[in-house]
């Protein structure tokens, strides 16, 4: 099994969708927690990558 560093980012909009989900927010909110991981993940690979390329975008 495959096992990499998660960036902090995408643990905390991970851990704030579940507070909104137990807490049982609108699905307006929940939604936006959801577009959050999805946008932090996005831009822990763009750093990767970026860093891997040692290119700046």
């Amino acid at each position: 099994m495959l096992v990499y560093p998660v960036p902090a980012e995408v643990t905390q909009a991970r851990v704030q969708l579940v507070v909104d989900q137990t807490a049982k927010a609108q699905p307006r909110v929940i939604s936006e927690d959801v577009l959050d991981v999805f946008a932090a993940k996005n831009q822990a690979v763009r750093d990767a990558v970026e860093t891997i390329l040692d290119i700046k975008v």
